[in-house]
């Protein structure tokens, strides 16, 4: 039935059903076309569509007492040419009970979606199934997990099992975790090994709770970054910070701490960085500081004004020495005063600090 159907291009799915008196089974089935009935959208912001067009295309199957079916043609005609392409028909892309098997077994490989779609159809060749149904598969196959508990108790469950190391903190008043800190086991032997350097930033509106997620990178001696810890927070606040980075000094149990910090301009970091790891050397990030260049300078330039300014400010950014670094600090600075541009910047506190970073 399911080659005939994707042969013929039309797809035909079960409208309604009725069982016997005893409820114990179906006694008659109505098969309709997908592109049957009247498309009603109640939809106020956004423009939708649909692929009803009122098939009247209709059968009936008909459970007789002798055990047999008999199927009854309402209407066998349709009102449009069948399919050229499936994609678009969800009854079509329904996986089968082995492709949601594989699904589900590939997900718990930690395999992407992309990947896991190409397995898919590489099983089965005359699938029709795209990525966003892997997507609702890998969703659905969630929501399961998470019936064997609260969303906490099965991220602990799953960080336990994993063999993480991870700490929690809990609100003294609810008892609710509002905080945790986690690291895999191959992080936490590659930071005891390279605790030199540290890359730490926090990201906003990630996750479906709002909450701070802060990741922590540290640098190998061959100049590869790898992962260190992730940590979720309540609030970007200097306790916060202090909470994640004593966990990450736990670990290194008197090893050597690290010599260089880089964040952006995070007072509350910072200060915490400081008070935590007061040996080390904190910097600004690059990349953070051009944003806000581009952002608080940009528009005072032309276009091409403003790529001769970016050139000399990574040349001042790559010097070598120090000498070459006030050699080619006097450069841009003379070249941005030639250019009357002094009171767009501000040099005495704005943009004179920022150069000197």
């Amino acid at each position: 039935m399911e080659s005939t159907r994707l042969e013929n291009g039309y797809i035909i799915h079960r409208r309604r059903s009725k069982k016997n008196n005893s409820g114990e089974r179906e006694r008659n089935v109505w098969l309709v076309c997908d592109r049957s009935g009247v498309y009603k959208s109640k939809a106020t912001v956004r423009r939708t569509g649909s692929k009803k067009i009122n098939c009247l295309f209709q059968l009936v199957a008909v459970y007789t007492k002798s055990s047999v079916w008999n199927l009854e043609v309402r209407n066998g005609k349709h009102n449009h040419p069948p399919a050229q392409h499936l994609e678009g028909h969800p009854f079509a892309r329904r996986l089968t009970a082995s492709e949601y098997l594989l699904v589900g077994k590939l997900y718990e490989q930690n395999m992407k979606p992309r990947n896991i779609l190409a397995a898919v159809r590489e099983e089965n060749p005359g699938s029709v199934c795209i990525k966003r149904d892997i997507h609702n598969v890998v969703a659905k196959i969630k929501r399961e997990k998470q019936l064997r508990g609260t969303p906490m108790q099965v991220l602990e469950n799953l960080l336990s099992s994993k063999k993480y190391v991870y700490y929690t903190r809990e609100n003294a008043d609810t008892n609710a975790v509002e905080e945790i800190f986690f690291v895999h086991p191959k992080s936490y032997h590659l930071w005891r090994a390279f605790p030199h350097v540290l890359f730490i930033d926090a990201t906003y509106k990630t996750n479906m709770y709002n909450l701070p997620f802060i990741q922590v990178i540290g640098v190998t001696s061959t100049s590869e970054s790898f992962c260190v810890a992730h940590a979720f927070v309540s609030r970007e606040r200097e306790d916060n910070y202090i909470w994640v980075l004593k966990n990450i000094k736990s670990m290194l149990d008197k090893c050597m701490e690290p010599r260089v910090i880089l964040t952006d301009r995070e007072l509350a970091l910072m200060n915490a960085c400081a008070k935590v790891f007061p040996n080390a050397s904190n910097n600004l990030c690059r990349w953070h500081i051009q944003m806000n260049i581009a952002r608080s300078f940009k528009e005072a330039f032309t276009s091409d004004d403003w790529d001769i300014f970016t050139k000399s400010w990574s040349r001042l950014c790559e010097s070598p020495t120090v000498a070459i670094y006030e050699y080619n600090y006097d450069r841009l600075y003379k070249r941005l005063s030639k250019a009357h541009r002094r009171s767009k910047f501000s040099y005495g506190n704005t943009f004179h600090s920022i150069l000197i970073i």
